[in-house]
């Protein structure tokens, strides 16, 4: 029946989009290569916030040369196309700085959460297996200041929100 309906689907998603691609951090680093003054711009941006090896890699890159050039050079060759791939993506040219700054929080929240994830999961763990109350404190401690963050993270979207339907009136 429905099943076998839905697998094609999958199969069409997972060829736009390989299993190790983030749209969102590819999307914020061809921001950044294509547009040298965000340089400076001061994001909070990480490369922890990388979760793929070739965006963190590409990020890093980025961050120690001043010149596209000198990038490609410090890059394994493997990671040229990819490179290339963002170098040459199409964007649209207005509001950059913006697009850059949501972009930003956009992919600290989406690190913030997966590490919410693995604090509860780890803490859940040591739970049952009787660990240390120790451990548990300071399991639960991070999971606090993880969840601060977020709230950070999530008001700093709000207020983005409302700066921007301010500018629209």
């Amino acid at each position: 029946g429905r099943g076998r309906a839905e697998e094609p689907k999958q199969e069409v998603a997972t060829h736009l989009y390989p299993l190790l691609s983030s749209p969102i951090e590819e999307y914020c680093l061809a921001l950044l290569l294509q547009h040298p003054e965000l340089k400076y711009r001061q994001e909070g941006l990480s490369p922890e916030y990388f979760e793929t090896s070739e965006n963190r890699e590409i990020f890093i890159a980025w961050q120690r040369s001043d010149k596209i050039e000198s990038l490609k050079e410090g890059l394994d060759s493997a990671t040229h196309e990819h490179l290339d791939s963002l170098l040459t993506r199409n964007l649209l040219s207005t509001k950059i700085e913006q697009k850059y700054a949501e972009c930003a929080l956009r992919l600290r929240e989406k690190f913030l959460r997966s590490l919410a994830t693995k604090i509860e999961a780890v803490l859940a763990l040591e739970a049952q297996s009787g660990g240390r109350a120790a451990d548990l404190a300071k399991l639960k401690e991070q999971g606090v200041e993880v969840n601060i963050q977020l709230g950070e993270v999530f008001a700093q979207k709000s207020r983005r929100r409302s700066e921007q339907r301010g500018v629209r009136k």
